[in-house]
């Protein structure tokens, strides 16, 4: 039997490659020197190398080697395979048409531009660029990344975003935040567009954004804002007290402005006649709906320390308008704050207080003796009304007992005693002091008597 000569064969599916859908490239060698791995730089730019797997087997004295190679068109067209080697095998160089779309298909849907449609822009000024596909037909796209050496590039916005674009259709839109850093053609750059479809993988490029950067007039300072700044100001308080502090808010937006940037205009405005202005906190927010530059949110500290009718400070930011190429001014004012002196208020107030507690002891006073004037009326009208002889005598004696009985009878006693400011003295008191008098003091009538018992000598 004859033997079998060295062969290499090479083979591409499918016979029509679409754009984004992967292409097949199988090298089958017998009998030869073994196959080399492709390089992705032999490939040029014209395919994406997605990744390549080779086996190897012998039998009878004979080798058998196989290597698959998964690549992705970089455009539609004309594209050109390179040409392989292995010993004395050779793979021709081959040319194939890359479709856009299969027949009967729309091709893939996507744009990426300027937002506003911006032909020139302007050192410093923050940008929108968007990129919107086609969301339709069931595909998941991953997000793209994006290059630049020509300025600063932030994300905005998610994935889940879906928008109308132009003819109706529904597109998932990406968004990013660029700041060019130089002037004349610069160069944004997508990284490629991934996406699957019943779990096959779909790779797509997309072509760069290019457009011309105009430079700053020599007038405007390197780093100054460049934009339409705005800033909104939230209402501050309208009344203090001595010594009471105070935050004032804003939000600033339409701007490139760094937080170093920032520290430095607020340090140079931190003037305020009566208030002591402390340090500024501060966060950067990103957020599409301000636009594309990062606003900024300001908290402001004061302390009041004088009172009166004083002034807010006030923030000024100069900023460059590249659209009508002329400077601007963002004002926040937060206008004015009435102080109040609240120690004379609450010096008067405790003077109110220390009146007041010696009224109520004033009152009280005179409560207490009301009230003993009271008692002791009622006890004289009781002792008066009942005829009671025997309490009179008891608190008779007790007053002599005591020392405060220096009246030599009991009637003397009695209109000495008083009840406040008036004394005792009433019609039944007088009838009762005169059988008591009568009984004590009156010579006996018949035969000789003496003085009851414990009131003799009284």
């Amino acid at each position: 039997m004859r033997a079998e000569r060295p062969a290499m064969v090479c083979r591409v599916r499918p016979a029509q490659p679409v754009l984004g859908h992967v292409v097949h490239w199988d090298i089958h060698a017998r009998d030869l020197p073994p196959l080399p791995l492709v390089r992705a730089g032999q490939l040029g730019a014209d395919w994406l190398l997605q990744g390549q797997a080779g086996e190897a087997s012998s039998a009878d004295g004979h080798s058998t080697q196989t290597l698959r190679l998964r690549l992705y068109p970089m455009s539609a067209g004309v594209l050109r395979l390179p040409e392989l080697r292995a010993g004395r095998g050779v793979c021709a160089s081959r040319t194939l048409r890359v479709l856009q779309a299969r027949a009967g298909h729309r091709p893939l849907y996507m744009a990426a531009r300027l937002r506003g449609h911006v032909r020139e822009a302007t050192v410093g000024q923050a940008l929108r660029i968007e990129l919107d596909v086609a969301a339709g037909g069931g595909l998941a796209w991953q997000a793209v990344s994006v290059h630049t050496d020509d300025g600063v590039v932030h994300a905005l916005g998610t994935l889940d975003t879906r928008a109308a674009a132009r003819g109706g259709i529904e597109v998932q839109r990406q968004s990013w935040s660029f700041t060019p850093t130089r002037a004349g053609e610069i160069t944004l750059r997508f990284g490629l567009l991934r996406g699957t479809r019943l779990g096959k993988l779909l790779v797509v490029p997309v072509a760069p954004l290019r457009w011309r950067v105009r430079p700053l007039p020599a007038y405007w300072p390197p780093g100054a804002p460049v934009g339409h700044a705005r800033l909104r100001v939230l209402p501050a308080p309208a009344s203090l007290e001595l010594g009471d502090a105070a935050v004032l808010r804003a939000r600033l937006s339409g701007v490139q402005l760094g937080r170093g940037e920032w520290l430095r205009l607020l340090d140079a405005e931190a003037r305020a006649s009566g208030l002591r202005v402390g340090a500024p906190r501060l966060r950067r927010v990103f957020d599409a709906a301000q636009g594309p530059a990062p606003a900024w949110d300001i908290e402001w500290p004061v302390h009041a320390r004088r009172a009166g009718r004083l002034r807010y400070p006030r923030l000024r930011l100069p900023y460059y308008d590249p659209e009508r190429g002329a400077p601007g001014l963002a004002l926040a004012d937060w206008g004015t704050v009435r102080v109040r002196d609240p120690r004379p208020r609450r010096i008067a107030l405790a003077l109110l207080a220390v009146a007041g507690l010696v009224a109520a002891l004033a009152l009280l006073r005179q409560g207490v003796l009301f009230a003993r004037c009271a008692l002791c009326r009622f006890r004289w009208r009781r002792i008066a009304r009942r005829g009671d002889a025997r309490e009179l005598r008891r608190l008779w004696r007790q007053a002599r007992a005591r020392g405060q009985a220096p009246a030599a009878t009991l009637r003397a006693w009695v209109d000495a005693q008083r009840c406040g400011q008036r004394g005792v003295r009433s019609p039944e008191l007088d009838q009762l002091l005169d059988r008591e008098q009568e009984r004590l003091y009156a010579s006996p009538r018949t035969g000789p008597s003496r003085p009851e018992a414990g009131d003799a000598g009284r």
